[in-house]
């Protein structure tokens, strides 16, 4: 095996590549990159749950096949000067990786005993824009736990439903304290596809993904129990998340007729400054509306007490408090789109409805208060 390629080139394949590894793999090999040579090059990660195929652009010379710790070959290449050319040639049980003066001799394994994960039947195939999707991983992603514990939670939930007489491919995220919903019109080919949860590992590793495409779309396969994702010259696949996702609908609220239209910057600036005082176990703020003013506030015992006063639009005519965790609230508030935003709320301990103003809104979230 022999070939060369530019570092700018490289550096982005190794850099998806080797966030896919593990660092501590209970087998050795799972810490490698597999390197294929034939027409161009293609590299592949795996963690067993997940696979990454890559193709990148290269000066082949002989082909062949090779695994090499990723995480090495990742430092090498990252701290080779921007406009390097690279080259490698297989020598015996070694790959050769130089460029300029430098040469480095990396350890490797036969790539014969890479795995591969299995095929499925893949029964469902459409496309959207790289933009939609990472739309609704972004309005979403933020609520998916970061424990193990709730397995059944642990990643966005993919599905289809019927918005009146147009079908919508909606996502949906929770970790019981907070909610994010976001909808849009459903591709063309995706309206029979099955239900399906994304583990949290592979939204980031998409996420990476789609962040870096340089092309329009994506091309979505579906089964009962796997995913893949085409981007580009990136193949990503994925087990899925074997549970069954809560009825999310019934922790949609009905009734909330308490209204308070804000603006968003000043929301969070306001929100942000008065958790100096939040120092406690609680990490929480308290809200306070009144006829078209907030107030804002937060204290402990070893920090005193912060208090900030806003101008908002407000429907109650009685004063109306409530209590939430400072950092679950803006991170809902600060995925909220536009300048102003709304908060529809029942009473103190019921859950609160957070959207934004825009009638073309396609994103929902909810706020459970605390108990104080």
């Amino acid at each position: 095996m022999e070939f060369s390629v530019f570092r700018q080139v490289l550096i982005r394949a190794l850099g998806h590549m080797q966030s896919i590894v593990e660092k501590r793999a209970t087998l050795p090999i799972l810490m490698n990159v597999k390197i294929e040579v034939a027409d161009d090059l293609v590299l592949s990660a795996t963690n067993v749950d997940l696979e990454l195929v890559e193709h990148v652009e290269a000066d082949i010379t002989l082909g062949g096949k090779i695994t090499v710790p990723v995480q090495m070959l990742y430092d090498i290449v990252r701290k080779l000067p921007d406009a390097s050319e690279i080259s490698f040639k297989q020598s015996g049980d070694q790959l050769v990786v130089s460029s300029g003066r430098a040469v480095f001799r990396l350890p490797t394994l036969p790539a014969e005993n890479f795995p591969a994960m299995a095929g499925s039947n893949l029964t469902t195939k459409f496309q959207m824009t790289t933009g939609d999707l990472a739309h609704l991983i972004n309005q979403t992603k933020f609520a998916i736990p970061t424990d193990d514990v709730r397995y059944h939670l642990g990643g966005i939930y993919f599905h289809i439903s019927d918005e009146g007489k147009e079908k919508m491919l909606t996502a949906v995220a929770t970790d019981a304290q907070r909610m994010a919903l976001c909808a849009m019109p459903a591709p063309a080919g995706s309206a029979e596809m099955p239900a399906v949860i994304l583990p949290r590992r592979v939204i980031g590793e998409l996420s990476k993904l789609l962040e870096d495409a340089n092309v329009d779309d994506v091309t979505v396969e579906l089964s009962d129990t796997k995913a893949r994702f085409t981007v580009g010259p990136a193949t990503l696949t994925s087990k899925l998340v074997d549970a069954q996702y809560p009825n999310y609908r019934v922790v949609i609220p009905k009734g909330n007729d308490k209204i308070a239209i804000l603006d968003r910057k000043q929301f969070l600036n306001a929100v942000d400054l008065v958790s100096v005082a939040s120092v406690d176990k609680t990490k929480s703020v308290q809200l306070t509306f009144s006829m078209n003013k907030l107030v804002v506030n937060a204290s402990s015992p070893d920090a005193g007490t912060a208090t900030q006063e806003l101008d908002i639009e407000y429907n109650g005519d009685a004063s109306f408090t409530v209590t939430f965790n400072v950092k679950f609230l803006m991170d809902v508030a600060g995925q909220v789109e536009g300048e102003k935003f709304q908060m529809e709320m029942q009473d103190p301990l019921s859950p609160t409805i957070i959207k934004s103003t825009d009638k073309n809104t396609d994103a929902l979230f909810i706020l459970m208060p605390m108990r104080m």
